[in-house]
């Protein structure tokens, strides 16, 4: 028995399971207990619903990439495949057919989700599997064999060449052009040749610095009780080694102060399509000004339709806001000037009451349509957890959505939309760059 969990009556008193407040009236209360290594085990009870969702969310992703191996993050949650605590691959995957059950892989710039789901009869067995293959992963040695290695290599490196599309290599541009050094600047996946650099070693030290009870959460939602699963969930985690996670000591982006505008011209033929991205960083959110950077997003995706809008923020400072849209060579000039027009409008005059009434009943339409499923509530209670958000305050999102005024979205426009901008050009020929001209100096770069 591992010596840090809490085995006893008088132990477990010192933290017990506390109802809690969830989002909007569709999640059901979640019971928090936490062992001595900082480990939160969170449960859901849903009586009835036949099955269970078992989740480990480690508060790292991609952003903690080491420099020159984007992809770091995702091979490592993808290793844990290959076998932990006494199961090669092979029993693994055994122990999920057997259970009927399915295992998931999710790393964003912020998380690492790994995400169980099966029937709720198999809960212990789940729990039990996930543990072992989070708390003693055969990918934290670093002696690991190449041939067990290089499957998860090849195939990472199979997604990330699939991944190379021009809208990527555009995106890819703009995020590099903005980002410079910060680690914001590479994509989730990584490239080929990024993750061919990985080496069992680097996924081994990865774990170590970052997989860390103390910075991670245990999520179980289904048809089961507290009571249940307390017993094997302390058994299942209760030996994993807590550690000090690593600081985000990271060099600062290099935003624009005005507007800066890149384009890389295509080699070969003159084709038809320009790939157009237009953006730059966020200000801060608070908790105070979340509900209006949900009013905001929204109105800003229904001002700049049929442009893309790509916004969210992330842990870290410096989060990315960008518009994408495609072209043609003749018409870029002129859908830039609009878009820039448009952005203009929204920075100098505030949004009328009709518009902010709308943008209101579609970010409420898109949170009261959900009909939430065990797997689902356990994501959305995986972000809570590495974001840090209040229940409390998320519970009555919706409340505080209504309550914003076109006031405050205009004064989170001006702060948002009054900073420099980046606009990326990405195909057509070299002449393209006299009909760029009429915005500002052009600079060229080559493919």
């Amino acid at each position: 028995m591992p010596g840090n969990l809490v085995t006893n009556n008088a132990q477990a008193q010192q933290a017990p399971l506390k109802p809690e407040s969830l989002p909007d009236n569709e999640l059901p209360p979640v019971q928090r207990d936490t062992l001595l290594t900082g480990l939160p085990i969170l449960v859901t009870e849903r009586p009835g619903s036949t099955s269970v969702a078992v989740a480990v969310v480690i508060k790292v992703g991609a952003t903690f990439d080491r420099v020159g191996k984007a992809g770091l993050a995702r091979l490592t949650a993808e290793c844990i495949r290959g076998g932990g605590g006494g199961y090669d691959a092979e029993r693994v995957r055994l122990e999920l057919e057997e259970a009927e059950a399915q295992l998931e892989v999710d790393v964003d710039w912020d998380q690492t989700c790994l995400l169980v789901t099966g029937p709720a009869r198999q809960a212990a067995t789940l729990i039990d599997l996930l543990g072992r293959l989070v708390t003693t992963p055969d990918l934290a040695r670093r002696d690991v064999a190449e041939t067990r290695f290089k499957p998860f290599q090849e195939a990472a490196i199979a997604a990330a060449r699939a991944a190379q599309t021009e809208e990527a290599a555009a995106d890819a541009l703009f995020f590099q052009t903005l980002y410079d050094a910060h680690p914001y600047h590479h994509n989730l996946l990584g490239t080929p040749e990024s993750v061919a650099a990985i080496t069992p070693a680097d996924v081994a030290d990865f774990y170590r610095r970052h997989w860390l009870p103390n910075n991670a959460a245990v999520i179980i939602v289904g048809d089961i009780t507290a009571s249940q699963v307390r017993g094997v969930t302390r058994r299942a985690f209760g030996g994993w080694a807590k550690g000090k996670p690593a600081p985000a000591t990271f060099l600062p982006p290099n935003p624009p102060d005005q507007l800066r505008l890149v384009h890389q011209p295509q080699t070969g033929p003159s084709g038809g399509q320009v790939q157009v991205r237009l953006g730059g960083i966020l200000p801060e959110a608070t908790a105070e000004t979340r509900a209006t950077w949900l009013v905001l997003t929204e109105l800003l995706k229904r001002r700049c339709q049929p442009w893309q809008l790509t916004l969210s923020h992330r842990r870290l400072p410096d989060s990315p806001w960008m518009l994408s849209g495609v072209c043609t060579p003749e018409t870029a000039p002129a859908q830039i000037e609009r878009l820039l027009q448009l952005l203009s409008e929204l920075r100098d005059t505030p949004p009328g009451e009709a518009d902010v009434r709308a943008a209101q009943a579609a970010v409420a339409s898109a949170s009261r349509d959900r009909v939430p499923n065990n797997r689902d509530l356990a994501q959305r209670l995986a972000r809570l957890e590495t974001y840090g958000r209040s229940p409390t305050a998320e519970a009555d999102i919706l409340n505080r959505v209504a309550a914003v005024t076109p006031a405050d979205c205009h004064a989170l426009a001006r702060e948002m939309l009054g900073r420099g901008r980046l606009i990326i050009v990405s195909g057509g020929t070299a002449s393209l760059q006299a009909s760029l001209a009429k915005f500002g100096t052009v600079e060229t770069i080559q493919p």
